[in-house]
């Protein structure tokens, strides 16, 4: 029986991930035992041999319409010239294919645009290169993102002990306004900080004041931007304030009569002394407007100007020695205050002949009435003009647009507020044949075989059929890339594996798979079938874990974590013959040692959520495997960006598949707003994503490189940072840090109650690992103990047996097939002893009490289990030595011993004797 709010069936030791470390000494041997002839091939010529690297995106997340631009960079890294071509991918589609000839050594970018994306997410590839682009009916809300420009100093040679200013231009480029911290480093040292807050879109000039007491060279840092000055007793007298005038930019560049137009130059002070400069706007030769600015040595200023004209045709603009022109066209009078939002183009695959709905919602923003003239232009031609009258104040006035759709192919959408033409939504619709709508059928991971009809084909699939019935079946799981995917799901959420399609539009539809490599498969009885749930272990169970080399070069090793803690999904868990029926099967080639499963029931209100929390390696976690209520409706971070600065909130916002992307054997960073939670008692942290592994070659070649580095870990865990009082980075206390991601998507709690130093409740995640998060969410729900349930389902019967036959070159005393419900039943050192095509099939009795009222059940999967994997040369693919739960590591030396007391239950159940062939 588990106490009424948490459960923690044993404390946490220091563990490691799953790891294989194989050691490529046979390459080793090669190049000793042939030197000549490898030196002979080095001075051959090498054929014209290509690189693809860097795929980048001009936006990764766009508005319907709006184009994309994609660019790789393309490197001859052989010794003779050569031509490569480069073909960009769309969802599997070759969208368009670039030749290039380049020298050796020499390197190009192409670049590529992507047009008339539909909405929804868009996976882009180029050769092994392969991102998202995010395409929304709605136009993108920028995050905040600082740009820094025009760092610049007022003498670049200075006297001792003379002020110097420091001075640059940050700009807001995000659509929401923000406080930036700015640190300014003089020969790296940081001299000060300043908080400095920006509207969207908002331009300032920040100024610091520097003074050095020693002669020298000094290089001032701010962001990424660097300037040099240095202090000499041969300074020059200081130059007085000299101004030039740069960058005339004139936005929009055509308009209409009365329309405003923004017009800007760059003022830079080239003198060392601060000066005032007057700048002359002139329209057609006279003086429109005047401006005086004030700027320091070396600074540059931003000037702007808003205007309007009546009259149309062109009008040249002058300021100083910049000349630039704006064109303005005749037009009725429109107010400048009304704003239109919220585009819908539907349906977005027609017919010929058929009709086109376009729907927007306009408001007047100023206490007076107001006309709105609305444009439509359909494939970038002038379709029709609204004019619509809105009362003062008015909102969300709904305007609708019908037109009628021309020939086969794909019209861009747009809608220019001729009022204000700066606000203009973008929109996508397509004409197919006649009787015909495209089905698109895909699956989160590629190399899914289905059939269409009875049909096979391979997704991702896009094809135009004709209108009617289709029935899509996938398979429960398959082999791709050295790795097994399971189905779990559509993306409707549900689980059947057939489908049937009702072609009366387009339509598309998503198989779910999850990624396994390693681990038992654990599959739950839904009433009709065994659906695949998790792999168990939580990755931390793996026996062997490699944790850094020693100064004489042996291995040193950590204890692993053999606790899971697996959340079923309660609409997959149905009574079968009177029991809650499941299987563990052992599809991989590895041994695995189950001492204990346990179904855990947790009732709790109805208007919460339960997650438990998980393990790591490394450290020793608090509250391992509690129990936490948290909110059905969580917050959603304020931002979360990666290291790189890679705006990622939206693929975190839900738990939808869509995923951050990681790097294997590099850290990885998110950082997160969390936003003000100040006021809140407990902080918890909503957590849903998974690891890829790769293979134990690649792991083991990597981990090779540490062997002269003794004491440096080559898989570091993932950790977390807060910010100190001063705004410094500061790792969270070891006994709360973040946990390992399993190889399946689970949902788990991190508690951040009393981690965080200030009231800046920003949160860095680093991984080391190939880790994609698909779902952050911050919980501040205070835990109710008397909300909650948690107790035990009984364990009726398990019985070992044989799923499939295998080759495995796995050895020992496994356990024989039958009953094995008494080794369940406790973490008591006595397994269940697994090797690949083994399966126990359990059953836990459903003669439990009632749901109490106004409250809901969920329930757990709680094993210990550990697992040994094939190719390590410091563990033998054998079932001894065995492990247990008082081991300090594994593999252990003396005195440490699996314990005597066993000897009965080894000679009892472990019987079925696989001997080497």
């Amino acid at each position: 029986m588990f106490p009424s709010c948490e459960w923690m069936p044993l404390t946490p030791r220091s563990t490691r991930n799953k790891l294989k470390i194989v050691f490529i000494v046979n390459l080793i041997i090669l190049a000793i035992a042939i030197p000549s002839y490898l030196y002979v091939d080095s001075l051959l010529p090498k054929p014209a041999t290509f690189e693809v690297t860097d795929l980048v995106f001009d936006q990764s997340w766009v508005q319907v319409g709006t184009p994309v631009e994609v660019s790789v960079k393309v490197t001859n890294i052989g010794d003779k010239s050569g031509n490569h071509s480069v073909t960009l991918t769309i969802n599997d589609e070759a969208i368009a294919t670039k030749t290039v000839q380049l020298s050796a050594a020499e390197t190009t970018t192409l670049v590529f645009t992507a047009t008339e994306l539909d909405a929804g997410n868009h996976t882009v590839t180029i050769n092994s290169l392969t991102g998202t682009v995010r395409v929304t009916v709605e136009e993108p809300t920028k995050q905040a993102e600082l740009e820094i420009t025009n760092l610049g100093v007022s003498r670049t040679a200075a006297e001792v002990g003379e002020t110097i200013t420091v001075s640059a231009t940050v700009t807001n480029l995000g659509d929401v306004a923000s406080e930036f911290s700015l640190e300014l480093f003089v020969n790296d040292e940081k001299q000060e900080t300043k908080n400095i807050q920006l509207d969207g879109g908002e331009t300032k000039t920040v100024e610091f004041e520097v003074t050095e007491e020693a002669e020298g060279e000094y290089v001032v840092k701010l962001g990424t931007l660097t300037v040099s000055f240095s202090v000499t007793s041969e300074a020059q007298p200081i130059k007085p304030a000299e101004f030039q005038v740069t960058e005339l930019t004139i936005n929009p560049s055509s308009v209409l009569a009365d329309e405003l137009v923004e017009i800007s130059v760059k003022v830079t002070n080239v003198g060392e002394t601060s000066g005032t400069y007057t700048v002359n706007l002139k329209i057609d030769g006279a003086i429109q407007e005047t401006k005086d600015v004030t700027v320091s040595g070396g600074a540059t200023e931003l000037v702007e100007f808003e205007v309007t004209e009546t009259s149309s045709g062109t009008h040249t603009v002058e300021i100083a020695d910049q000349v630039n022109s704006f064109t303005v066209e005749s037009s009725a009078p429109a107010s400048g205050n009304i704003k239109v939002y919220s585009l819908a183009v539907k349906p977005y695959e027609v017919w010929e002949g058929e009709s086109v709905t376009i729907k927007a919602k306009a408001s007047n923003l100023a206490n007076a009435p107001g006309t709105l003239q609305l444009r439509v232009l359909i494939g970038g031609e002038v379709e029709t003009t609204k004019t619509v009258q809105l009362a003062a104040g008015e909102t969300e006035v709904p305007i609708e647009f019908s037109v009628t759709a021309g020939t086969q192919g794909g019209y861009s959408v747009k809608l220019v507020n001729l009022g204000n033409q700066s606000n203009t939504l973008s929109g996508y619709f397509q004409v197919v044949e006649n009787g015909f709508h495209t089905l698109i059928v895909s699956a989160n991971y590629q190399g899914m075989e289905f059939t269409l009809d009875g049909v096979s084909y391979d997704a991702p699939y896009f094809e135009l059929l004709e209108e009617g019935s289709y029935v899509i079946t996938v398979p429960d799981g398959f082999e791709y890339a050295g790795t097994f995917w399971n189905f779990t799901s559509w993306d409707d959420g549900s689980i059947s594996l057939t489908k049937t399609i009702e072609l009366d539009s387009r339509v598309s539809v998503t198989a779910r798979y999850v990624n396994t490599k390693s681990c038992p498969s654990l599959y739950v009885w839904d009433g009709n079938e065994y659906l695949y749930t998790a792999e168990i272990s939580d990755g931390t169970g793996y026996l062997g874990i490699f944790d850094y080399f020693r100064e004489d070069g042996s291995l040193s090793f950590l204890y692993s974590v053999p606790w899971d803690y697996t959340k079923l999904n309660s609409t997959r868990i149905e009574p079968k013959d009177g029991y809650y029926d499941m299987t563990i099967t052992q599809k991989w080639d590895e041994i695995s040692y189950i001492d204990s499963a346990t179904l855990v029931y947790v009732d709790h209100a109805s208007d919460v959520d339960v997650f438990s929390t998980k393990a790591t390696y490394l450290y020793e976690l608090d509250e391992q495997g509690t129990i936490y209520t948290v909110s059905k409706d969580p917050d959603s971070p304020v931002s979360c960006v990666t290291g790189s600065g890679e705006d990622v909130l939206s693929l975190i916002s839900e738990r939808d598949g869509n995923t951050t992307k990681g790097n294997e054997f590099t850290w990885d960073t998110l950082e997160l707003d969390l936003g003000d939670l100040s006021d809140a008692e407990e902080i918890k942290l909503i957590v849903a994503g998974t690891i890829i592994y790769s293979t134990g070659e690649d792991q083991g070649a990597w981990a090779g490189q540490f062997y002269d580095q003794p004491g440096e870990q080559p898989f570091p865990p993932p950790y977390m940072e807060v910010k100190d009082a001063e705004g410094n980075w500061i790792a969270v206390a070891d006994n709360m840090q973040f946990p390992l991601l399993d190889v399946t998507p689970d949902c788990f709690v991190v508690n951040l109650t009393g981690v965080f130093l200030t009231d800046d409740y920003s949160l860095r995640i680093h991984t080391f690992f190939n880790t994609e998060f698909d779902y952050i969410a911050v919980d501040t729900t205070t835990q109710q103990p008397d909300s909650i349930i948690v107790d035990e389902a009984p364990i009726s019967s398990a019985l070992l047996s044989q799923a499939f036959t295998t080759n495995s070159t796995s050895t020992g005393n496994f356990t024989r097939y039958g009953d094995v419900t008494e080794l369940l039943l406790d973490a008591d050192n006595e397994f269940v002893i697994m090797r690949q095509g083994d399966e126990i099939t359990i059953q836990f009795s459903t003669d439990l009490p009632p749901v109490p009222e106004n409250m809901e059940r969920d329930y757990f999967l709680v094993a210990s289990v550990w697992f040994k994997v094939d190719g390590l040369f410091y563990v033998d693919f054998t079932v001894d030595p065995l492990p247990f739960h008082e081991m300090t590591c594994f593999p252990y030396t003396e005195p440490e011993s699996y314990p005597e007391d066993l000897q009965s239950y080894l000679q009892e159940y472990n019987t079925r004797v696989i001997e080497s062939p």
